[in-house]
């Protein structure tokens, strides 16, 4: 009887390698990793002309996103020490702007986020990159502003140096041709209008993309304290159904607003001690920022299905693995 569910289980798992294969051999993968690859060299030349310094990534540290999601841990144990794989570069964006010689930086950072799977999910990715940016002194408007001119600058590229694979994928381009800037919502409003599922039927009904504004999430978004439950932070939302593609906000930086968010969010202090003294010392400078899905943008700017069909390897939860 062991040998027979053995056997039924590897010819499970060759069925799923077979799979795997196919998925490596489609005929459009190169051209969707064609268009992935112009994208990123239209980043890389919009960051350059802004003078905006390219940073390495941090693939482990002590702390990373905290998330408020649920997500499962993903920890290592390296020389007697406990790192966290990195979630979002955010509190590292801080630090690195703490120096007086750097003002604008940005990542292209591979993030791991051990979502749970959800049905009917089209979005996630266990494993991604985003583009991952912070201007010290900037607010909402610089970087809506400023991820505006970069949606534009990367889709006018797109258009221009990939026509064929446009062509060979039978897809058109209309989708590109955005107006800036962007028209803004708040989650309050768009909920009243459409219920729970706001996001998503907002974006299926809009033909451009949209800021979605005043989540309340991780303790690092600044609250605005002049209307107590406004948060300065955002969203960027794809047309057609596609979703949301980057988020952001302005940063808490100071000392007491760090430790009063912290502890609205359960987040433990002593984990985050060498970052609190940071604050406490006033070395954490305002900041704002944002970070957008490469996989994401990808899949909106080739009109794929799902996430998954985007990627060589999949990484999307609720599946089995073989590479």
């Amino acid at each position: 009887m062991e040998t027979y569910v053995l056997k039924d289980e590897r010819k499970k798992e060759l069925e799923i390698l077979d799979k795997a294969i196919e998925k490596v051999g489609r005929k459009e993968l190169p051209h969707i990793l064609r268009i992935q690859q112009t994208v990123l060299k239209a980043v890389d030349e919009y960051m350059y002309k802004k003078n905006i310094t390219r940073i390495m990534p941090i693939m482990i540290a002590p702390i990373t996103d905290t998330l408020n999601h649920d997500v499962e841990e993903c920890e290592v144990n390296y020389e007697g020490q406990k790192f966290d794989i990195t979630k979002s570069m955010i509190f590292h964006k801080q630090v690195i702007l703490s120096s007086p010689y750097l003002d604008k930086i940005y990542i292209v950072s591979p993030n791991v986020r051990l979502e749970q799977e959800e049905k009917g999910d089209k979005r996630h990715l266990f494993e991604f990159t985003q583009v991952d940016f912070e201007f010290k002194g900037a607010d909402m408007d610089d970087i809506f502003e400023f991820q505006e001119g970069l949606v534009k600058y990367v889709f006018d590229y797109i258009k221009k140096e990939c026509a064929d694979e446009f062509k060979a994928l039978g897809i058109g381009t209309s989708h590109l041709d955005v107006s800036v800037p962007f028209k803004r919502y708040t989650t309050q409003e768009l909920k009243v209008k459409y219920g729970d599922d706001f996001e998503e039927i907002a974006s299926k009904k809009a033909t451009q993309p949209f800021w979605l504004i005043n989540h309340k999430r991780e303790f690092y978004d600044a609250e605005d304290l002049e209307n107590p439950g406004t948060y300065k932070n955002y969203d960027l939302i794809w047309p057609y159904g596609y979703i949301e593609g980057m988020s952001g906000g302005e940063r808490e930086y100071k000392y007491d607003r760090i430790l009063t968010r912290m502890r609205e969010n359960g987040v433990d202090e002593n984990a985050f001690r060498n970052y609190i003294q940071l604050a406490k010392d006033g070395k954490i400078p305002k900041t704002a920022g944002a970070g957008f899905g490469v996989e994401r943008m990808t899949r909106f700017i080739c009109q794929q299905n799902e996430i998954d069909d985007v990627t060589v390897f999949t990484r999307k939860p609720g599946e089995i693995y073989l590479f």
